[in-house]
């Protein structure tokens, strides 16, 4: 039998490593905090399941005060773009559409990593605070 190597199958992997996705997130919330009233930018998916490949997209949960803004995605798109995310997949919903859809994007995020707010601008859990 020959000892041929096969080309039909090809394994890449992301140009990013985690933490650099992460730092160009952290960066992106910043900026993406200027131009709406973000209250939550969370990654997940296939990144934060440690199966990304060159193809994954970038999974992530943007939430902003109400209310509603019809430029939302359109703005979250253009600045985590801008930060440099191949392939970025927003996730766009005001506090009150996602307090509507809890579970499932609860489901959704399982497991994520909370990118902003930054974990010192993160409230100390108390009493009226669930330990997330």
């Amino acid at each position: 039998m020959p000892n041929e190597s096969s080309t039909s199958v090809r394994v890449s992997w992301p140009d990013l490593t985690l933490p650099e996705l992460v730092a160009r997130l952290e960066q992106a919330a910043r900026a993406l905090a200027e131009e709406l009233p973000l209250r939550r930018l969370v990654l997940f998916g296939s990144w934060v399941q440690g199966r990304a490949t060159a193809a994954s997209d970038v999974d992530v949960l943007v939430i902003y005060a109400d209310p509603p803004r019809a430029d939302a995605f359109a703005v979250a798109w253009r600045v985590l773009t801008a930060a440099g995310l191949p392939r970025v997949e927003p996730h766009v919903y005001t506090e009150s559409q996602a307090a509507q859809l809890a579970p499932t994007l609860a489901a959704m995020t399982r497991p994520a990593i909370v990118v902003y707010p930054p974990p010192s601008d993160r409230p100390s859990p108390g009493a009226d605070q669930p330990v997330e």
